[in-house]
């Protein structure tokens, strides 16, 4: 987990975590934790807060909070009275792609220490629902310049993960469990960004050469090679399309969405569109475009379709490969401008759209989402307020 904004004091513990949420007991993760953060702060007042960027259900957290609260005055760390505390405690609920975490920042002064603690992260670690598919959001990163696109590419024998910004490329690699910062590359730009710029990261198809990927920003195009183990990346000035789905798609350099022109096209084009998927059902596989007007358009062998059950649907959508049902889901985000989101995943067997999970929430605005490269999985990115904060989350759905 990497963060811009401030040093963080990192407590990591274990989670203990069983199919059936709603039956968990916090007792022993939480008992455990508030052990170590005594043993950091000392007996006396401390001020407590709780943020979840896991997959806990909401409605769990109170208790958690109730449950640490508990242990804590326990351990002599009390709840502060109206006066001003030298300790602020905070605990993030969180998890990354193979673990589960209770992360807790401990701030008196100056002084750091850090002890950690995690788990495997287990299959139904999500938020139960009575549909057929439950997805599942695993905390990525945060900072706060806006975060485009993320993948992952093999460097040498080193997973790097690869972060798309306006105007750089950033590597990260993992010591000790956490993502440290790798390499870093500047994106020049021989004309103004727009407001809301897009980006895409596209895996390269030619690794053994060295050629790892390629990224695109409005107007430029910047590929990434393996040389003697380290990243380089270049970039140039390009008006070329970007490959978003089996077409590539001409994006508008000063504004937030693809023309509508395809390279090859249908014989006639979509109009003017957010975001594209193709979803592979039993006939065949259709693709769906969302477009500026807000109406969301299927094309079936080149011919377009109108489709039922779109209307709750925001502008962005993707489509991974799913062992439930037809073999694929289509992620949606959600209609309307909120200062939180939800993602919602939908089958398509035929001309309406049917949803098959419960929305899973989210606490920004959805800003971008991408299939990664096994195209069982997304990248979603939203956008945080006050402050202003960007949170990538791998996304992923399992079969109930």
């Amino acid at each position: 987990m990497i963060s811009h904004r401030r040093p963080l004091l990192l407590i990591f513990v274990l989670v203990l975590l069983v199919p059936a949420r709603a039956s968990i007991s916090w007792d022993n993760p939480a008992d455990e934790l508030a052990k170590q953060i005594a043993a950091i702060a000392g007996p006396g007042p401390a001020k407590l807060t709780i943020k979840n960027r896991s997959s806990i259900p909401a409605d769990q957290v109170a208790a958690i909070r109730r449950t640490l609260e508990r242990d804590l005055q326990s351990y002599g760390v009390t709840a502060p009275g109206s006066a001003e505390v030298a300790t602020a405690i905070r605990v993030t609920l969180s998890q990354n792609l193979q673990h589960e975490l209770w992360i807790a920042e401990v701030q008196e002064g100056a002084e750091v220490k850090v002890v950690m603690v995690s788990t495997d992260l287990p299959a139904t670690a999500t938020p139960s629902s009575s549909a057929g598919v439950t997805i599942r959001k695993t905390f990525l990163l945060a900072e706060e310049m806006p975060i485009l696109d993320v993948d992952f590419v093999s460097v040498g024998d080193e997973r790097r993960m690869v972060i798309l910004e306006p105007e750089r490329v950033t590597t990260y690699r993992q010591s000790a469990g956490t993502w440290v910062k790798d390499q870093s590359f500047d994106i020049a730009h021989s004309r103004p960004l727009p407001r809301d710029p897009r980006g895409r990261i596209v895996l390269g198809t030619s690794a053994a050469s060295g050629h790892l990927f390629d990224a695109y920003v409005p107007g430029v195009v910047c590929g990434g090679s393996e040389s003697n183990g380290r990243l380089a990346v270049s970039c140039a000035d390009s008006g070329g399309p970007w490959p978003i789905i089996s077409q590539n798609a001409f994006y508008n350099p000063t504004r937030n969405y693809f023309t509508g022109a395809l390279v090859p096209d249908y014989g006639t084009e979509p109009g003017p569109f957010y975001s594209a998927a193709e979803y592979a059902r039993s006939g065949g596989t259709v693709t769906l475009f969302s477009q500026t007007s807000g109406q969301v358009v299927l094309y079936d062998k080149g011919v377009p379709r109108t489709i039922t059950g779109t209307r709750d649907w925001g502008s962005d959508m993707v489509s991974i490969h799913s062992t439930c049902g037809e073999g694929s889901l289509l992620l949606v985000s959600a209609a309307g401008a909120a200062p939180t989101d939800s993602v919602k995943a939908y089958e398509i067997p035929g001309k309406e759209a049917i949803p098959v999970s419960g929305p899973m929430p989210l606490d920004g605005s959805v800003m971008a989402m991408w299939p990664t490269n096994d195209g069982a999985t997304a990248t979603v990115v939203i956008r945080k307020e006050q402050p202003v904060q960007y949170e990538a989350y791998n996304v992923s759905a399992v079969c109930n």
